[in-house]
């Protein structure tokens, strides 16, 4: 009789000797092997064009290979696709708690399991490489900062001096009281002496990113939202200031409208201080005619509590994560981010997206020496990644709700703010 249970311990041992014996480079050769084809997700527009192009110079230089361009889901959430497996191989999103939250779902690849993945770290600026449960989860591709502009007519007009902009606090809400007096304009607008952009306080916690540098100068830099391990929140310590920042930002509100109704370049608004490199391309869409940095406009860090204080901002922008799909798939885009991060590759990017310089290599270009983006790149010593932890979105989202309601309503007593912040975020981290 045919004993199955013997030949298939005779075929057991068959296989596991010719293992021994198989050259090391056979065994397993399937998951270095990379796929022929990846799906990238990127956001429609400009990035969907640079995107374009990029893709088409890999396909040249890697014939047989195909690379989709495919958009980012509604709100940036990839946890649909993934649940239902048909995630991107890639994804260029933004800075902040998305990247955390798809690293603690195992969702995304370890890129120090990658090819010459440590020699690729190392070319970028420390500072935006954060690990994620002590590992690298993503790659900075463009950078962002939060500074301040200033419409120079209008320090002007208000008797200010438009070459020494307001440096502290205290200069900062002189300067907005000046400008807020001027006449309305000859077609009707108000103007108001800055400008915060509270209808996005309901739109999650990403808006904390432009708020960051006004708290980050109210503590030295010393605090972020959350302690080390994403546990517990730390802006109720006194060192940390969030009192004093919550009382500046409603001094200043005063001075400025209850949302962005129009923004700074609709030439009524003297100072913003969410401005972003990124930005920049909207100094062409200005009201009559565009602004020109150095000549109309003029940037300055943000305003800190004292003079001599260092000025801080938030290092925001662009950054690659590879969604668990197949190895050999996994293989490919890691092949294609190497691409994207070559110099002359990551130079095409930044500079048609209006981003800032990760490599470091890149920073000291032509293109960066210009005068009108030299303080965005000074600023970049002083930038600290947004927390990138999955409880970050929540914990902000929570102080953006206070916020709302000490600074624009006026619901919640200064005194109050921070315990209530405080009981709200942590409220939001127990809760499931």
């Amino acid at each position: 009789m045919f004993n199955f249970r013997k030949q298939v311990a005779c075929l057991a041992v068959v296989v596991v000797a010719l293992i021994a014996v198989m050259p090391l480079a056979t065994v397993g050769a399937q998951s270095t092997d990379m796929a022929s084809s990846i799906r990238v997700s990127v956001v429609a527009g400009a990035m969907q064009d640079t995107m374009t192009k990029l893709v088409k110079n890999y396909q040249d230089a890697n014939p047989g290979v195909t690379v989709s361009l495919e958009l980012e889901p509604e709100g940036g959430a990839f946890q649909a696709l993934i649940a239902a497996g048909n995630q991107p191989d890639l994804i260029i999103t933004s800075f902040g708690p998305m990247l955390g939250t798809l690293a603690a779902q195992d969702a995304a690849a370890n890129m120090d399991d990658m090819s010459d993945s440590a020699a690729l770290f190392e070319r970028l600026n420390p500072a935006a490489v954060q690990k994620l449960s002590g590992h690298h989860f993503y790659v900075p591709i463009g950078a962002d900062v939060t500074l301040m502009i200033y419409n120079k007519a209008l320090f002007t007009e208000a008797g200010l001096d438009p070459e020494k902009p307001p440096a502290t606090w205290d200069e900062f809400l002189a300067a907005a009281k000046a400008i807020n007096a001027l006449p309305v304009r000859a077609n009707g607008d108000k103007v108001y002496g800055t400008l915060f952009w509270n209808e996005a306080l309901q739109w999650g916690g990403w808006y904390w990113n432009t708020l960051q540098p006004i708290y980050l100068n109210a503590n030295g830099g010393n605090c972020q939202l959350l302690n080390a391990l994403g546990t517990d929140v730390v802006f109720d310590r006194e060192e940390c200031k969030m009192k004093d920042f919550f009382g500046f930002v409603k001094d200043a509100q005063q001075y400025a409208p209850p949302t962005m109704e129009k923004n700074f370049f609709g030439r009524n608004v003297g100072m913003w201080m969410q401005y972003g490199y990124s930005w920049e391309p909207n100094l062409k869409s200005a009201l009559e005619k565009p602004m020109v940095i150095g000549d109309d406009v003029g940037i300055a860090p943000v305003p800190v509590p004292a003079a001599g204080d260092p000025s801080f901002t938030t290092l925001g922008g662009r950054a690659l994560m590879i969604l668990k799909t197949a190895p050999d798939r996994e293989a490919r885009a890691w092949d294609f981010i190497k691409f994207l991060m070559q110099d002359e590759n990551n130079l095409q990017f930044i500079q048609e997206l209006g981003y800032l310089p990760f490599v470091t290599a890149l920073a000291s270009d032509p293109y960066f020496q210009e005068p009108a983006r030299q303080p965005f790149v000074e600023s970049m010593k002083n930038g600290r990644v947004p927390e990138q932890f999955a409880a970050a979105e929540k914990v902000a989202a929570a102080v953006q709700g206070v916020y709302q309601k000490v600074v624009v309503e006026g619901s919640v007593p200064l005194d109050d703010a921070v315990s209530q912040a405080a009981a709200d975020a942590r409220a939001a981290l127990k809760a499931k």
